[in-house]
């Protein structure tokens, strides 16, 4: 969810496919069925918090090179807020106009939750999930937008980097800060995950998933400081694969994915296939609509219809590129031109 300096890369490619890998594993527990990867991996993972861990570590790498460039704090923060507010802000003004139509209950102008699902939802850290008598019928009931929870993790990732923001040109302050904030992350994560547990919870944020997402967040941003070209090697990219695919076996994947799946990201990422790059290169940078525009679309799809999760995901993915490309040309690219709107501006 980040602009790339250097368009030449495969990270809108891989944003792309695992944005519609989320799709794909929340048509299982929305259809009340086992996802594919979850069963396979002896309840390791599956490909929806796969793709949120892919998405944070990108983020991460991305989003430092752009606080690098930033000419101010504002305008890191003001960058942040147009790549992230926009999209949100049409996505739930049209949620709204849905909801009046799938409503089974009496009269929803006259429910409180109604008016105040935008503006929860909006302020991120205050996320609304239902509306009374909206898909309350579905298999799995109410939930209207389940895919917004992983929103205030990563604008709790952009505030942690502006800390960082006198220091980001000294390469030795930087290094040592963010290498002694993953080894915090890694470590509460795997120890302790529910230390400061209270303080998060006052943000409603939950502890372990915030140390475990900031734990990518962070590496990414490290792998942004190194010159990963040595390792950018198909032998090396097929050998992490590898690695990983053991360390399910193992089930040991919990431990060690923390640094084995943000260099193989990273390391594909930073490559470019011209192939790979066809579609987003064609199409404009989709994935963010995809991630905020198809759980809510699955929702009404079970609404009305009963699917299996892989009629599902098909049905869910022709209208959501639809909407996420009309999201990316008429909106999110439009405000984006005003990324450097403070460039002026100095604190």
């Amino acid at each position: 969810m980040s602009e790339s300096l250097n368009r030449k890369n495969n990270f809108d490619f891989l944003r792309l496919v695992f944005s519609s890998l989320v799709i794909f594993s929340h048509s299982f527990p929305l259809t009340k069925n086992d996802e594919i990867l979850l069963v396979a991996t002896n309840n390791q993972l599956d490909f929806g918090s796969l793709s949120v861990d892919v998405f944070f570590i990108i983020s991460g790498y991305l989003i430092f090179t752009s606080l690098k460039y930033s000419s101010s704090p504002i305008n890191y923060f003001f960058k942040r807020c147009l790549r992230l507010f926009p999209a949100l802000f049409f996505m739930l003004f049209i949620s709204l106009l849905l909801l009046v139509f799938v409503y089974t209950g009496q009269n929803i102008f006259k429910q409180n939750d109604f008016y105040s699902y935008l503006p929860n939802n909006l302020s991120l850290y205050r996320i609304q999930y239902k509306v009374k008598d909206i898909f309350e019928s579905n298999p799995y009931p109410g939930a209207i937008n389940g895919s917004l929870w992983s929103l205030s993790y990563e604008f709790t990732m952009y505030l942690f980097l502006l800390l960082l923001y006198p220091f980001r040109k000294n390469r030795k302050i930087v290094l040592t800060a963010l290498a002694l904030s993953f080894l915090f992350a890694f470590l509460a994560v795997t120890i302790i995950p529910t230390f400061l547990s209270g303080i998060f919870a006052f943000f409603r944020l939950d502890s372990a998933q915030m140390y475990r997402l900031a734990a990518f967040f962070i590496l990414g941003s490290i792998l942004s400081l190194i010159n990963s070209d040595r390792l950018n090697t198909k032998a090396v990219k097929i050998l992490l694969l590898l690695l990983i695919i053991a360390s399910l076996f193992l089930n040991i994947y919990n431990s060690t994915s923390y640094i084995l799946l943000p260099i193989l990201v990273i390391i594909v990422g930073t490559s470019y296939s011209k192939t790979l790059a066809y579609f987003p290169e064609k199409f404009g940078d989709i994935s963010y609509g995809i991630y905020i525009y198809g759980f809510i679309i699955q929702q009404t799809l079970l609404n009305y219809f009963v699917l299996n999760p892989y009629e599902l995901t098909f049905l869910t993915l022709v209208p959501t590129f639809i909407l996420s490309y009309l999201s990316w040309h008429f909106i999110e690219k439009k405000f984006l031109k005003y990324k450097n709107y403070t460039y002026n501006f100095h604190l």
